[in-house]
């Protein structure tokens, strides 16, 4: 069978795309994929790395700060309905899936004119435009929170799964995940990580913060992101005993492992990583996501117990405060470890994918 995927803009979309078809590819040996994504986006890099064909599209997302800047996406809209329609037809899937992002708007939109079984996820808690629209014809729509309903006008297509999250992710021993960054695994550490591109906002809080952090014998495992990295790995350079600056982290999964406090977004992939890892974190929502999704999420699992949110203006008073309580705390960070883990559901990106091969059923 062949299967289309489409999903971008950041690994919170990709990621789970990635996800359920590894899951396809394990019941499906003879599977044929492609995903469609956004030309110039982080996809480029990460489908190609995890073995899937990947086409691009012209395309990009309303600029919510430059309303100018948007005079052209209708023409854009229209050329990728273009490629969309010549890329579908040569490609011939039985099913398409999309997972957000403005990329996969085109494309599970036209291979709806083409007749294709189509499937959409949302993981967040509030449905993106992309994924109210294209709601209304798809087949099926698999969301991650009840109170993700509200925003669908459509009920009778939707079923709820947890979101998906990579297979890669293992938790190993804290002391030896901690010892591979080169620090002493006797002390508590913290992990901070703005998403795959980094996060001023995040960084200038934690810049505050390191100083004490330093002083009372906590290690940081930080994850700057391109822009900054350069500016805090030579304003650290004499406490690298402590502080480990990196640009990306490949080994996430020895990251997470080594953190006795995540601080990252609140973006829901992020979310439910931190959930499957059974990690403490301190979520920081990014003020300007649409919809102010982020904070929506970390709202949603703030009011079951599994994060600490901060919101980024609060940050200059309340981070160290929150930090210093959860460090001091065992019997708080076991509480949020618990209630984080119920959140998560392993079995997720299989759950998915059988929802995915049903579709071809259905047809066939």
């Amino acid at each position: 069978m062949r299967y289309l995927f489409s999903g971008g803009g950041s690994g919170g979309h990709i990621f789970p795309a990635i996800a359920i078809a590894e899951e396809i590819r394990k019941i499906d040996k003879e599977a044929e994929f492609l995903f469609i994504g956004a030309k110039g986006r982080i996809e480029e890099k990460i489908v190609p790395s995890n073995n899937f064909r990947l086409e691009t599209i012209d395309i990009s997302g309303i600029d919510r700060s430059k309303i100018l800047n948007n005079t052209m996406l209708p023409v854009k809209f229209l050329k990728a309905l273009m490629r969309c329609r010549k890329l579908i037809r040569n490609f011939a899937p039985d099913v398409a899936v999309g997972t957000g992002g403005f990329v996969c708007g085109p494309v599970i939109y036209t291979a709806n004119l083409l007749g294709i079984p189509t499937l959409i996820q949302e993981g967040n808690s509030f449905a993106g435009k992309t994924i109210k629209f294209l709601s209304r014809k798809a087949n099926k729509v698999v969301i991650n929170f009840e109170e993700t309903k509200k925003y669908l006008k459509r009920k009778d297509n939707i079923v709820i799964i947890s979101h998906p999250i990579r297979s890669s992710l293992v938790r190993t021993d804290k002391k030896e995940s901690t010892e591979f960054f080169g620090l002493d695994g006797k002390n508590k550490t913290i992990f901070i990580f703005g998403g795959s591109q980094g996060a001023r906002g995040i960084n200038e809080n934690i810049d505050r913060v390191l100083e004490e952090l330093y002083r009372i014998n906590v290690n940081v495992i930080w994850q700057t992101g391109k822009s900054d990295f350069e500016k805090y790995s030579v304003k650290y350079r004499e406490s690298a005993d402590k502080i480990k600056i990196l640009e990306f982290i490949d080994n996430i999964d020895k990251a997470y492992s080594s953190a006795d406090i995540l601080i990252c977004r609140a973006g829901i992939t992020s979310i439910m990583e931190i959930a499957f890892m059974k990690s403490v974190a301190i979520l920081i929502p990014l003020p300007t996501s649409a919809e102010n999704h982020q904070e929506l999420n970390a709202r949603s699992i703030e009011k079951r117990g599994g994060a600490v949110v901060v919101l980024q203006n609060e940050a200059k008073d309340k981070l160290l405060l929150n930090i210093i309580k959860i460090l001091n705390d065992d019997d708080l960070a076991d509480s949020i470890k618990e209630n984080a883990g119920k959140l998560a559901d392993p079995e997720a990106a299989f759950k998915i994918a059988g929802e995915v091969m049903k579709l071809i059923k259905k047809k066939n």
